[in-house]
């Protein structure tokens, strides 16, 4: 019995030092907390002193940052919503993730779709169609005889 009740002893005396040595969970999430918001800092300022968001958001990714607080982070800091999007997919970030980011951040998702489509094929894009004129076709009426015969392919 003396010695169950000496390793019972030892295995939580020992323990006791192990949990008092190893740093709490609340400070590890706020040191987290803080890497992330000095992260955002970085981003907010690069874009208020005039860099291009698209760019912004492209060295982000790329360096290793998290593709979603970058986005979310340009967005926040007042980039222009074009920009982040578009950045953050040629980059590598997948549309759901700059989907649900950007709309975390405030984005109209809407919107956000459809950059979202746009980045998709950089190469094109969309141009306003001019209004259509009527125009009149010289068809006769349907049922009326039209002086020839039928068109076909096999004829000469």
């Amino acid at each position: 019995m003396n010695k169950f009740f000496f390793i019972i002893v030892s295995l939580l005396f020992t323990a006791h030092i192990v949990l008092a040595e190893a740093p709490p969970i609340k400070n590890m999430l706020s040191v987290n907390n803080t890497k992330e918001a000095e992260i955002c800092n970085a981003i907010q300022k690069a874009i208020k002193d005039g860099f291009k968001t698209k760019d912004v958001v492209k060295t982000g990714i790329k360096v290793g940052y998290r593709a979603c607080l970058v986005v979310k982070c340009a967005i926040e800091g007042g980039g222009d919503v074009k920009e982040v999007v578009t950045g953050a997919i040629e980059e590598g970030a997948t549309p759901a993730v700059v989907s649900r980011c950007s709309v975390d951040a405030g984005a109209d998702p809407k919107e956000v779709g459809g950059f979202i489509m746009l980045a998709g094929f950089p190469d094109v894009c969309y141009i306003e169609p001019q209004i259509l004129e009527e125009t009149e076709l010289d068809a006769p009426p349907y049922g009326e005889n039209t002086e020839g015969g039928f068109l076909s392919p096999s004829t000469p």
